[in-house]
């Protein structure tokens, strides 16, 4: 009877130990699936907007042709910051620019450290590096919270030619 009983005993044990096994294996695949889900939300908040570029208004007026101001806003609760700026022409080619987020009295950027944090929102100032005007240029700012930079078009051309094409859009509409 003792070794039936050490048998069965053994024997219970070992499923005992394999469905304990399962269960364990089963909730720390759980687990895994809820901290990545938790980490998803917490980054879906990581998002820095950009508002509408412009040429600043400075003292020399015609130094602010050379310059882009665009301001940045952080929508998350941690600091981000801004690591490299980029500027495109029409044509794609790359632009000599200089970056900050502090600018003097003629556009000249300052304290260039080719990092700016971002807490809540900042100014970015691009300007380029020959002095010569901006018509249109295509910003690419690389940022903290994503490895793709964030494209920032400035046009002012474009903003103008939606108007009138929604005015003239709306003009044919009602007359029809």
């Amino acid at each position: 009877m003792t070794s039936e009983f050490l048998q069965s005993t053994s024997m219970l044990t070992a499923s005992l130990s394999a469905l304990a096994a399962i269960f364990s294996g089963a909730c720390a695949f759980l687990s895994y699936k809820l901290s990545r889900k938790i980490w998803d939300e917490l980054k879906t908040d990581e998002r820095i907007v950009a508002g509408t570029p412009i040429h600043p208004d400075l003292r020399e007026h015609a130094h602010s042709a050379a310059v882009i101001q665009c301001t940045l806003f952080n929508k998350s609760k941690r600091k981000a910051y801004v690591n490299s700026v980029s500027a495109y022409d029409r044509k794609g080619t790359q632009i000599d620019v200089t970056w900050s987020d502090e600018i003097d009295d003629l556009g000249n950027p300052q304290n260039q450290c080719q990092l700016v944090g971002l807490v809540d929102a900042r100014p970015l100032y691009v300007r380029t590096n020959d002095g010569e005007m901006i018509s249109y240029a295509r910003l690419a700012i690389s940022h903290s919270f994503s490895n793709a930079p964030m494209v920032v078009i400035f046009d002012p051309v474009a903003h103008w030619v939606t108007d009138s094409q929604v005015q003239r859009t709306g003009a044919l509409t009602n007359a029809g």
